[in-house]
């Protein structure tokens, strides 16, 4: 009975180390970025553990390569560009933390991706996903980074209500998308650092600004090819932004609660029709900003 009990306790000892490892695999983001990144299968190495990033973009992909589940430390992952309508099995890669699957054939939002509890950075651009599940917010509490750029048929009233939920979120890129009702609880997203929100026919900015003021963390925003014929003088208000892109907009003049802007780092206004010595006034009176045109 004594044995038992020992080989019990030992085998209890070892799944602990074991989940204890598998925990410590997991890098932070900004290490990541300095592993390699496979581009071909047929080049990686004997040791498959030493495989961190995979990008299989434009390989005219109708399905994951079966090789992709034999990399368990596997923690980004490049499918865009491809031709999937599923990801069968994704969620085995249980250290994934970045995964793109923008420009597929997706109609419905892959339920594998609600499994993988350590993602941080999604990518599902360009797909005709409607909506996503409710395992989605309650089971990715970790996402920081989502990119939603041009999902056209995509039901954006009933999911920017709820994208306050991802309490980690940082960045959020809504571009191209002709989006009537903006209906984010800004005031929730505390950790929010970038906003894109490009290319839209219409844009109410003075509002917009406004919602965005209430995130202290934002540091960038995007707002180019909106058509927009005037910068509000409540862009002061994001006192800790650093970076403000209006490429192509209709901008004739610049408000001069931009001067407020301390910590404006950079901004751009190319293809704009502001008067060039309009623009180097400001850059004259604000040294420490770069402005592009």
């Amino acid at each position: 009975m004594k044995n038992h009990i020992t080989i019990i306790f030992l085998f209890l000892i070892m799944l602990s180390s074991c989940n204890k490892n598998q925990e410590e695999k997991i890098m932070p983001l900004s290490e990541l970025q300095n592993e390699k990144v496979y581009k071909n299968l047929d080049s990686l190495p004997r040791n498959l553990e030493l495989v961190y990033r995979v990008d299989l973009s434009e390989n005219n992909l109708n399905a994951i390569p079966q090789t992709i589940f034999k990399l368990h430390n596997l923690q980004e992952l490049n499918l865009s560009l491809n031709y999937l309508t599923e990801l069968n099995h994704l969620e085995k890669l249980q250290n994934l933390q970045i995964l793109n699957i923008g420009m597929n054939n997706f109609k419905t939002f892959p339920n594998e991706i609600t499994k993988l509890k350590n993602l941080k950075k999604l990518d599902i651009w360009w797909n005709d996903i409607k909506t996503f599940p409710e395992a989605f917010y309650e089971n990715n509490v970790n996402i920081e980074e989502l990119d939603l750029t041009s999902m056209f048929e995509f039901d954006f009233s009933t999911n920017l209500s709820k994208i306050h939920r991802f309490k980690n979120l940082r960045q959020l890129n809504l571009g191209n998308n002709q989006i009537k009702n903006l209906n984010i609880e800004f005031d929730k997203l505390s950790n929010l650092e970038t906003f894109g929100y490009i290319r839209q026919d219409k844009i109410d900015a003075k509002s917009i600004i406004l919602e965005l003021s209430k995130c202290k963390k934002l540091k960038t925003i995007h707002f180019s090819v909106n058509h927009m014929k005037v910068l509000p003088n409540e862009i002061s208000l994001l006192d800790n932004l650093e970076e403000l892109n209006l490429y192509e907009n209709e901008l004739t003049n610049l408000p001069n609660n931009l001067l407020k802007m301390r910590r404006l780092k950079s901004i751009t206004l190319a293809d704009n029709k502001i008067d060039k010595k309009i623009i180097l006034d400001f850059e004259t009176k604000m040294p420490k900003t770069t402005f592009i045109y």
